[in-house]
């Protein structure tokens, strides 16, 4: 097997009191590890619960930081975090602690993460149930993102991007655009989408909200009204680079204007 590492991230031995299961106290355990990338490798992330911030660096690995929270000892030491790392490609697995028995059980068990990638990379998978996503400074091939209910956050990303939250909210960020072409698809079931959009750009807009409206700062038109649909279509400035498609089935749509 080519690979160059196969590691569970465990406990990490002095962490813990005596009074530390008192009720209702959160129990953590902070995990750090460190695996090489090739600039144009690849990175994938299947977590629980919890919070992602994934930042893109100029760095040759993949920097993980892991925090893991719970109200009981056994809950924490059921969070079971697997990297699967190769020079071309990082894996990493989170199984969450097992559904309690009793409804009133305690169920908790999360997972905090703040990962450092090669900017270059490809994030061919972000999957998360519950909770806040945020991609940051990526310029690899592309990236692939779902979340389940929670908020989900791309800034500053300059690649194409595969975007999709069940429930809560979608926000695509730019400080600034660049000629290099890129198309974003973001698509909300239900909750809203805003995009931040410097007042300088050029770009392709393509927003529909099938049960909600879409406005825009850039368009001088209202948006065109089909039932309970609502939609814009248009071209914003000369020779666009970037296609910016954004759809919510249930909400509202906003692409905002962003005066430096």
């Amino acid at each position: 097997m080519n690979k160059i590492a196969l590691a569970v991230l465990s406990v990490v031995g002095g962490l813990f009191f005596a009074n530390a299961s008192t009720a209702g106290e959160v129990l953590e355990d902070v995990v750090e590890r460190r695996f090489p990338l090739d600039p144009s490798g690849t990175f994938s992330l299947r977590t629980g619960d919890g919070a992602v911030e994934i930042y893109g660096t100029d760095s040759g690995e993949v920097k993980i930081v892991a925090t893991k929270k719970a109200f009981s000892l056994e809950r924490l030491n059921a969070i079971v975090i697997r990297v699967d790392a190769r020079p071309d490609a990082v894996n990493i697995e989170t199984t969450p602690p097992p559904p309690p028995r009793h409804h009133f059980s305690d169920r908790s068990g999360t997972v905090e993460y703040t990962i450092n990638i090669p900017q270059t990379a490809r994030i061919a998978r972000v999957e998360m149930p519950n909770g806040e996503l945020v991609i940051d400074g990526m310029r690899g091939a592309s990236i692939a993102a779902s979340l389940g209910r929670g908020q989900l956050a791309i800034h500053n990303c300059f690649c194409d991007q595969t975007i999709h939250v069940n429930q809560g909210g979608l926000n695509v960020f730019f400080d600034w655009l660049e000629e290099r072409p890129i198309a974003i698809e973001a698509v909300i079931e239900d909750g809203n989408i805003l995009a931040h959009i410097p007042t300088d750009a050029t770009f392709q807009l393509r927003a529909l909200a099938k049960q909600g409206h879409v406005s825009s700062d850039f368009s001088p038109m209202e948006s065109h009204k089909r039932g309970d649909a609502s939609e814009i279509n248009e071209v914003i400035g000369d020779a666009p680079a970037t296609t910016l498609s954004l759809r919510a089935n249930e909400g509202n749509i906003h692409i905002s204007e962003v005066i430096w």
